[in-house]
């Protein structure tokens, strides 16, 4: 599964990127020593100081340890910081969109509910105010596209009202693997719409300081975000427009219904 790339960079970045992703695809097992740095030198076109540095930021994620006599190894998956932004992005582009998605839905499922119930505990006004303005953000949105910086906004917001550092920072880590997640479970265009009224009851549980609707609205959004996914991959290729057509008339009707909260 592909991520998008973001920058052009410099030939480090370039190498630290190789790296790390032939590491977290299998390319380079774990336990096994990595090629000698005369022979990675020659393969990558780069001089032993880039490659150095190269392994010295590999190491500092937990994916390569040196050895004495013995040389650069791979270290197993569990010493990976997979908290590490870059280290995460590798590990995305390196699967497949179901395994991906089973271990975001788990990851989410295990952070977002609880963390909406601590948002409408601890949220100020203006933590709220954030919350409410990124759902119209949405609602406003045109298209996928357009709605998909105010999604992640909103779920990010949640996050910050629990004031919590540790689910703050999980939540800024998980922000481009969010994307990918919200890209790939909205299948239809019109899908954005469909998830309004979701989003929105989640944002009224939590101005309304009631933490069990919260999480229980969190809890709906993600699991039925999880159903369209699984129902997208049982539709054939010629049915998915005409079968697609019933939910954009109700998504469409749904939106007529957004005023009362704008």
């Amino acid at each position: 599964m592909q991520s998008k790339n973001q920058q052009p960079k410099n030939l480090n970045a370039q190498l630290v990127d190789t790296l790390g992703l032939r590491i977290v695809n299998g390319h380079y097992k774990e336990g096994e020593q990595l090629p000698v740095e005369s022979e990675l030198c020659v393969e990558f076109g780069v001089s032993r100081s880039i490659m150095r540095e190269a392994t010295k930021i590999l190491s500092a994620k937990g994916l390569l340890a040196s050895r004495p006599r013995i040389g650069t190894l791979v270290r197993e998956r569990m010493h990976w910081n997979l908290l590490d932004t870059q280290v995460l992005a590798w590990i995305t582009e390196s699967m497949q969109p179901e395994a991906y998605l089973d271990m975001m839905f788990e990851a989410r499922l295990a952070i977002e509910p609880r963390s909406s119930a601590i948002a409408a505990e601890k949220a100020t006004k203006e933590d709220i105010r954030r919350i409410k303005q990124a759902y119209i953000d949405m609602a406003a949105a045109t298209d996928l596209s357009e709605s998909l910086e105010p999604d992640i906004r909103f779920h990010q917001a949640i996050m910050d009202a629990t004031h919590n550092d540790i689910i703050q920072y999980m939540g800024h880590t998980l922000h481009s693997t969010l994307a990918i997640s919200i890209q790939l479970t909205s299948w239809h265009p019109d899908n954005h719409l469909a998830s309004l009224p979701k989003h929105e009851a989640i944002y009224k549980a939590i101005a309304a300081r009631d933490p069990q609707a919260a999480l229980e609205a969190t809890r709906t959004l993600l699991i039925d975000s999880r159903k369209d996914f699984d129902y997208k991959k049982r539709l054939p290729t010629t049915g998915k427009k005409a079968k697609a057509a019933p939910k954009a008339r109700k998504a469409r009707a749904t939106k007529r219904k957004i005023k009362s909260v704008t």
